[in-house]
């Protein structure tokens, strides 16, 4: 009698823990919104993204007639986390510097049939040619955004 009374406390208090480590673990939807259980306390999210903007880029490009052509460009520099706004801040004059390298003295109709997708592959191409000129291992930001593009 005494051994199946310790048998069945033993079968009870290992149900018991198993029900609360499936508990721990699994999603509760309705009661913790936003939480997936205690393996959520080891994903680490990544940070949300903020952006930096780099406004008034004036570029002289070349006209036909000799008559001066302007385009106004704006960037927004997509970064996580502090240390990479910290860093991408840092790297803005390279950012400038690059954007008037590239497009300076060229061609107006060239540069305003380009497409956005195309404009932002050269412009991500320079700035990582010119983080690796400056000793970066890799881009202080993620992406970049072309905010506003002017022609004048």
């Amino acid at each position: 009698m005494k051994k199946s009374l310790i048998l069945v406390l033993i079968v009870i208090f290992l149900a018991v823990i198993g029900a609360g480590g499936w508990w721990l673990m699994a999603d509760h939807k309705a009661e913790n919104k936003g939480t997936q259980g205690m393996g959520s306390w080891f994903k680490s999210k990544p940070p949300q993204a903020s952006f930096i903007e780099i406004k008034d880029l004036v570029i002289t490009l070349q006209a036909e007639e000799n008559r001066p052509r302007y385009l106004l460009l704006d960037i927004v520099l997509v970064v996580r986390g502090e240390e990479q706004s910290t860093q991408a801040q840092a790297f803005e004059p390279a950012v400038r510097s690059a954007t008037v390298a590239l497009l300076n003295n060229q061609p107006f109709d060239e540069v305003r049939s380009r497409t956005f997708p195309a404009l932002h592959d050269q412009l991500l191409k320079r700035y990582q040619d010119e983080a690796k000129h400056l000793g970066f291992q890799t881009l202080p930001f993620d992406d970049i955004m072309i905010s506003k593009m002017v022609f004048q």
